[in-house]
């Protein structure tokens, strides 16, 4: 699934897919992993979840969501500018690529 066009692109694109990302997630404890860092040094733990209504996405803090067709985005597509979610992508994407 493409990025949103009317949302800023993550620079550099993230080299992993969403579902690759959460299905690696969905395949840990709880769903969960836990002691990432955002790129500003903040811990943080995201979860993968699934729901009738929205399909998957994955859980971060702040009520942060991330959903397939957000992934590439600094900005997710929920309100009028979206919740920032770049800062978080980019560390989920790097934790897979060191799988």
């Amino acid at each position: 699934m493409s990025p949103h066009s009317n949302r800023p692109i993550m620079n550099p694109e993230p080299q992993s897919s969403f579902d690759q990302v959460f299905n690696a997630i969905s395949s840990l404890p709880n769903k969960t992993i836990s002691r990432l860092l955002t790129t500003g040094g903040v811990t943080f733990k995201a979860e993968a979840k699934t729901s009738s209504k929205l399909g998957n996405f994955i859980q971060l803090p702040h009520n942060n969501r991330i959903y397939p067709c957000c992934w590439g985005n600094s900005s997710n597509h929920m309100g009028k500018d979206g919740q920032r979610i770049g800062q978080y992508a980019r560390s989920l994407d790097e934790w897979y690529q060191n799988l």
